[in-house]
């Protein structure tokens, strides 16, 4: 056997291997791919060459050899949800990898794995199996015979351990079309002797069983997948091969699992240390009697120590956690681990972030990234845990409150019983109430037993688990799944369904335009031939276009006409620019242009009105200065984002824009608030460009491959032809895919001025600014504002900031006193609640209704109240809103009080029920809202009667 025993050994002496063969050691690719924005994070070695195995690439190098950084969490790799519950599965993981371009082949591929494996690292040959591809009919595919010899008489393999597989074991495809050929993969067999004598590892190959597995596969790259299926020989032929470095390390090591390894057990005994659980001591000092529980704490570590180093990586970077695409796929393994930390390892404050230190340490020399970024990696993760954890205990409370009615009702307890069960437990029926979006407790009690008997968590409180307590609903279907239960996906997928499409309508403006049924639309086709050309890009006017269709809409806000030409000079609102206005000439008529969009496809001219002469050529006129205005706000995004990316980090991406001729906004991916001293650095650093005058090159037919090559930034989720637009200032600076109008130098802008920068959603920030004239006028503005207060105090002795600072410090002084004598009329008001106090069967009882307040300090109330009731007390308080239209209330119970079955969510609930609305929450304390003022003082005389009820 080896003697490398650490990781650092074993994956220095596979590099150093085959620097001996000749091959170029190249650094790991990102986990955000640079080259292709289709894919949402590097998932295998072979990702950086990808363009090389399509013909549309080049390396100045033959033969590549690297450890790539892999994720690994959805489409058909995705195997979540054995991560922690096996010994082998991961999220994050790094693949070792050689490549031959165009050079070596099968001989030297499978000469070398040996090599490796059996002389250099000393695995057992007995132990080692050879797959080779078995062929294929349906693809016109021999047997990989030349394989199989290759095996025999370039290695020391026993004939007995090669293997013929089926294509799906054995034949590589990147996709539909495109490169593919066999591979040989390379299994090993770590059963105990006694079993391999009993049944020959041969059988157990590709069979499922986790101790004979896979270490490498081998890909021979020969053919070209056609579009009609053939297959073709490629005249240039490659080998790309990829082997788990968890997964050979734990070989090597002598482990059973991966998670023994060295690779995490710096991670596995922090995350131990750190559990406040007396009977966590560390991963392999766990003092839990319970053989079932021991599991669920060693899972729980497991799944920590996996997720962490997925999470860590991708912020690295640049990914940064937050509502959508790869952001939302870390949001999701973060929330995930914080659960299990919170369910099983007994957090209650963020605890991941504190395994970046060990993480960055083990793998720092390797992969730099992690140790250079780790404050920042540490701030997010400790952010989006406290964002979480504010959440976690009322959502899993929620959850866990519903799981005994689920179950009962799943393992075949009779309904009826089980709703009479229901229908008194108030706190449970608020939730479903809130769920179902019903006050018929009937119907939503009916509703959800109908899941319950189908053995699923009803899809409208999976929803409500992810759409207010930030639950991915992968976490609830694993939640589920403990229990034994499945989650209604269908109708989950109906109601995100129907979100969107409110979302979707509140966002977006106009109506689909020239489907193929146009009459069913109210286009009228007025002219046949090609339609919506734009030619926009070189001219602002066009003297002979032929109007195509026009249609009239009713829309609340009267009559809509709009129009398509066969050619056009205005630009239809996309890619965050706003849409042109100007003229329309038709004979002696003159049409206004109030706004262009893009329809389906076309380009659609919003208009005043039509004109009588639908058949007579159209004179298009822009309105060149509200045009010029737009482009200098859209040069003015492209330098921002560049600037951003520079000073900030190249974690940024843009998230939205909008590009208007009066201003520009531009949404960004950024983890916290961007101080004013790096705003002025951003803002410095594109004046300095637009002092530069640098000029505009724009290329209007570029290959897609080349563009992305080249380093122009593509967004994730655009959607890309095969040639692209790219507008470029200074090649080291910005250089961008896009569809708009611009400059034709950075000097045209004149100045920049960044007026606003903000939070728009968890890790999205958004910056506003000005540019040319607007720009200007706004600093002219401010300064005009600075003359009129100067000329307030000019009479006054001291500078002007520090007459404002005086009566700044003057305002704090009385806001504070008047904070002090609102607390003072507090404490009195209390007092007479106190003093009126009634005793309920030994409990002293409060109530209540006190003037317009908040629901916070409402609660703070209660709360205060309650602490002055004794062991055994509740307070009940209540107010309507401002505008008479709302009822809050709050109720506060004492511990002795909830030991006699008396709970405030229940409590609270009940009395809401008089007001028309409902509420629940913890059992000490808890909130409630309705919609019938008039019935406040009604709903607090009840309570007493509650009280007397409820207690035992």
């Amino acid at each position: 056997m080896s003697t490398y025993k650490s990781s650092e050994q074993i994956r220095q002496s596979f590099l150093d291997f085959f620097r001996e063969k000749g091959h170029e050691i190249v650094p790991s690719a990102p986990l955000v791919p640079q080259n292709d924005p289709t894919l949402l994070f590097t998932n295998a070695g072979m990702n950086q060459f990808k363009d090389v195995f399509l013909g549309t690439g080049s390396r100045p190098y033959k033969r590549a050899a690297d450890t790539q950084k892999c994720l690994r969490v959805s489409g058909k790799h995705n195997d979540l949800e054995e991560v922690g519950h096996d010994t082998y599965h991961h999220t994050f993981f790094e693949m070792l990898g050689n490549w031959s371009f165009g050079d070596y082949f099968k001989r030297e591929a499978i000469r070398w794995a040996w090599e490796l494996l059996v002389e250099r690292w000393g695995l057992d040959p007995d132990r080692l199996y050879a797959t080779v591809h078995e062929g294929d009919e349906a693809l016109g595919l021999e047997p990989d015979i030349e394989a199989a010899e290759l095996w025999k008489t370039e290695t020391s393999i026993d004939p007995t351990h090669i293997k013929f597989c089926p294509t799906k074991d054995n034949f590589w495809m990147m996709g539909d079309t495109g490169p593919c050929g066999p591979c040989s993969e390379i299994h090993i067999d770590l059963r105990p002797e006694e079993e391999r004598r009993r049944l020959p590892g041969i059988a157990l190959v590709n069979a499922g069983d986790p101790r004979v597995m896979e270490i490498w596969n081998l890909v021979f790259i020969q053919y070209n997948a056609l579009p009609d299926g053939r297959l073709e020989p490629l005249k240039a032929k490659h080998v790309d091969t990829g082997m788990g470095l968890e997964r050979i390390v734990a070989v090597l090591q002598g482990k059973t699992s991966n998670y023994d390894t060295d690779l995490f057990a710096p991670l596995l005994e922090r995350a131990a240390q750190l559990s406040p659980r007396e009977d966590v001591r560390g991963y392999d000092d766990l003092r839990i009697a319970d053989d079932r529980e021991r599991e669920r704490v060693r899972v729980a570590l497991r799944v920590v120590a996996d997720h962490i180093r997925a999470i860590a990586f991708a912020i690295a970077d640049g990914v940064v956690p937050g509502p959508a695409g790869r952001g939302y796929v870390i949001r999701r393994l973060l929330r995930r681990a914080v659960r299990y930390g919170y369910q099983i390892l007994a957090f209650r404050e963020p605890f991941l972030y504190q395994l970046v230190e060990p993480l960055a340490h083990k793998m720092g020399r390797v992969f730099p990234e992690v140790e250079r970024h780790r404050t920042y990696i540490e701030r997010v993760i400790r952010a989006e845990e406290e964002s979480f954890l504010a959440t976690l205990g009322t959502g899993l409370a929620f959850f866990e409150r519903l799981i005994p009615y689920l179950k009962a009702t799943a393992e075949g307890q009779p309904l009826e019983v089980v709703r009479t069960e229901l229908l008194r437990d108030g706190p449970a029926l608020d939730l479903l109430e809130k769920a179902y979006g019903t006050t018929d407790r009937q119907a939503a009690v009916a509703a959800f037993l109908k899941s319950a008997a189908e053995k699923n968590v009803p899809g409208e409180l999976a929803f409500l688990l992810h759409d207010t307590y930030g639950f991915p609903v992968d976490l609830t279907q694993l939640m589920a799944r403990e229990e034994g239960l499945g989650v209604d996906m269908a109708q989950y997928e109906a109601l995100m369904h129907r979100q969107r499409e409110r979302a979707r309508a509140a966002s977006t403006f106009g109506i689909a335009g020239l489907p193929a049924d146009e009459e069913a639309a109210g286009w009228q086709r007025i002219s046949d031939g090609e339609d919506s050309v734009f030619v926009g890009y070189d001219t602002t006017r066009v003297d002979k276009a032929r109007i195509r269709a026009v249609r009239t809409l009713k829309t609340p806000e009267g009559l809509r006409y709009e129009l398509v030409l066969d050619q056009t000079p205005f630009y239809a609102e996309s890619g965050g620019q706003v849409g042109d206005t100007g003229l329309l000439r038709v004979g002696e008529e003159t049409l206004h242009v109030l706004d262009t969009q893009k329809q389906t496809g076309h380009i659609v001219h919003v208009v005043d009105r039509l004109p009588a002469a639908l058949d007579a050529p159209v004179e298009a006129v822009v309105d060149v200065a509200r045009r010029e205005r737009i482009q200098k706000h859209h040069t003015a995004t492209h330098l921002l984002h560049a600037a951003l990316r520079e000073i900030l980090g190249t974690h940024v991406q843009q998230k939205g824009s909008l590009v208007a001729p009066d201003r520009l906004r531009f949404d960004f991916s950024h983890f916290e608030r961007v101080t004013p001293e790096l705003l002025r650095r951003i803002e410095a650093r594109v004046n300095e460009v637009i002092q530069r005058n640098v000029p505009r090159i724009e290329e209007r037919d570029v290959p897609y491959a080349e563009a992305i090559a080249r380093g122009a930034m593509a967004l994730f989720g655009e959607k890309y032809g095969d040639r692209v637009r790219v507008i470029t200032f200074d090649p080291n600076f910005s250089v961008e895919l896009c569809g708009g109008t611009h400059v034709a130098a950075t000097g045209e802008l004149g100045v920049l001025r960044i007026v606003s920068e903000g939070s728009v959603a968890s890790g999205i920030r958004r910056i506003e600014a000005l540019a040319g004239q607007d720009a200007l006028a706004w600093i002219n503005r401010q300064l005009e504002e600075l003359e009129r207060s100067r000329e307030q105090f000019k009479s006054l002795q001291r500078p002007l900031a520090d007459e404002i600072a005086a009566l700044l410090e003057e305002q704090r002084r009385l806001e504070k006193a008047l904070a002090a004598l609102r607390r003072e009329q507090q404490q009195m008001r209390l007092a007479a609640l106190v003093e009126a106090a009634h005793r309920v069967d030994g409990v002293r009882v409060v109530t209540g209704q006190l003037p317009p307040t908040s629901m916070d300090e409402l609660r703070e109330l209660a709360q205060a109240l309650r602490d002055q009731l004794g062991r055994e007390g509740v307070a009940v308080l209540g107010t309507v809103d401002p505008e008479g239209h709302k009822v809050y209330l709050a109720a506060a119970v004492t511990d002795d009080v909830v030991g006699r079955g008396l709970e405030a969510g229940r409590l609270v609930g009940e009395v809401a029920r008089i007001v028309g609305g409902g509420g629940g929450g913890r059992p000490t304390l808890a909130t409630a809202g309705g919609r019938m003022p008039d019935k406040l003082p009604e709903a607090l005389q009840a309570v007493p009667r509650l009280v007397q009820q409820m207690v035992s």
